[in-house]
Formats: C-alpha cells, sequence, structure tokens
C-alpha cells in the first residue's frame, strides 16, 4: 500500500488526535483513501483493462500496478489529488466535531 497521506501532512492540519496513535490514524486514513481511488479507478477502465489489473494485482508487483495506472488512467494524478483532498476535509471536518462536542 502506498502512503499518500503522511505524517507531515496531518500535522500541518494541526488537529488533535485525541489521543490516537498518528501511526493508527495514517494507516486507516491511507486504507480509506485506497478504497476511494481504487473506486475512481474502476469506473474508469474498460472491461479489458479492468482484467489487466486484476492480474497485476495478482501477481503482488505494486511497482508494475503503478506504473500501469499512470499510463492507463489518465487522470490517475488527478484523481489521487482530489480523493486526497476530500479524505483530508472530511477527516478535518470530523475531528473539528469530535472537539466542539467535548
Amino acid at each position: 500500500m502506498e502512503n499518500y497521506i503522511t505524517e507531515e501532512m496531518i500535522r500541518n492540519l494541526d488537529i488533535d488526535l485525541g489521543g490516537k496513535d498518528i501511526a493508527q490514524v495514517l494507516e486507516e486514513l491511507n486504507e480509506t483513501l485506497e478504497e476511494r481511488i481504487g473506486e475512481q479507478i474502476i469506473d474508469a477502465l474498460d472491461d479489458t483493462q479492468l482484467q489487466t489489473l486484476v492480474e497485476l494485482q495478482e501477481s503482488g508487483k505494486d511497482d508494475e500496478i503503478g506504473t500501469w495506472l499512470e499510463a492507463t488512467v489518465p487522470d490517475f494524478e488527478e484523481i489521487v489529488q482530489n480523493e486526497t483532498a476530500i479524505l483530508l476535509g472530511d477527516f478535518t471536518e470530523t475531528s473539528d466535531m469530535d472537539k466542539t462536542a467535548n
């Protein structure tokens, strides 16, 4: 799994993690982000491309998957950036609501 969201990004948001371990928060955020990116990518692929992606995933070669996605999905980087921004916005909003609730 690639870590699109980093510890530095979380610290720059200046959010109180409420005692949560930052490593756990990062793992959860990156897992959620990967799921969201995956959903966007699947929607962009035709059946043949989807089959190729499945075969690459089964081979376990993450580097090849990344290279293939960048070559096959023209707006891959935009998808990653958009989904990252949305997820971090949601995370910030949720964290702010948790603060006001306490």
